[in-house]
């Protein structure tokens, strides 16, 4: 081989060695471009997170310090409101406990009352049942029938007497006009020389208590002819 030969092989291997060596270089300064690029990305968001942090405790920090700006006076007006609404949290219990007291009391009351509220009325009848033991004591030993008659007479009256004390009075019906608000129909009849619906005959008594009706009275009422009802209505348009 020749000395020229030989020259041209070693710079060609100079020359490989030397691009090599290029091409490392530039792969280690990507490498560390990378690097820095990422430092600087790590930091920038430490600085953030640093400033935002120092923002939310500045903020609480101004709030935790902002009653210091209150003067003295307006601490004292402050305490004295605290001290004002204590006070009438207080009295709002106790009122509510002394009418929640009062309201077991008055029910407690009314049972009470409700289960004595006839003991006036009884005492007021026990008389009443006394004169009626005694009529029948009479009426076995004596056979004066027109007496025992009176006798239960009277004692009605006295009966009648005594719920009148407590505002119950009979209701009136015979030849009275019949009136659904006082009395109950359970029988008519055709009675052509009464006015139409007129009481003719009571069943049973009703009663009022203080104008109010407790029971109406069962009565039999009067039934007027069609043809009766039809000249009453032609004399009225005649008139």
């Amino acid at each position: 081989m020749s000395k020229g030969r030989k020259n041209q092989d070693a710079e060609n291997v100079n020359d490989e060695q030397s691009d090599g060596m290029k091409g490392d270089k530039d792969q280690d300064n990507i490498e560390s471009s990378q690097e820095n690029s990422e430092l600087e990305t790590d930091a920038d968001i430490n600085i953030k997170t640093e400033n935002g942090e120092g923002t939310v405790q500045e903020e609480a920090q101004d709030d935790v310090e902002a009653p210091a700006d209150l003067t003295r006076d307006e601490i004292v007006a402050l305490k004295k409101k605290a001290e004002e609404r204590d006070t009438y949290l207080d009295q709002l219990l106790r009122t509510k406990a002394e009418f929640m007291n009062y309201q077991k009391r008055m029910v407690k009351e009314n049972e009470s009352s409700s289960q004595f509220a006839v003991q006036s009325l009884i005492l007021d009848f026990l008389p009443e049942l006394d004169n009626f033991d005694r009529a029948l004591k009479l009426a076995d030993n004596s056979k004066d029938f027109d007496k025992f008659v009176e006798g239960i007479k009277l004692i009605e009256e006295q009966l009648f007497k005594v719920l009148g004390k407590y505002g119950v009075e009979p209701i009136e019906t015979v030849g009275k006009a019949f009136d659904p608000n006082l009395h109950e129909a359970v029988m008519e009849e055709e009675n052509n020389e009464m006015p139409h619906h007129t009481i003719i005959d009571e069943f049973q008594r009703g009663f009022l208590l203080k104008e109010r009706v407790i029971r109406p009275s069962k009565v039999k009422v009067s039934r007027r002819t069609v043809e009766e009802e039809g000249e009453k209505e032609e004399e009225k348009s005649d008139e």
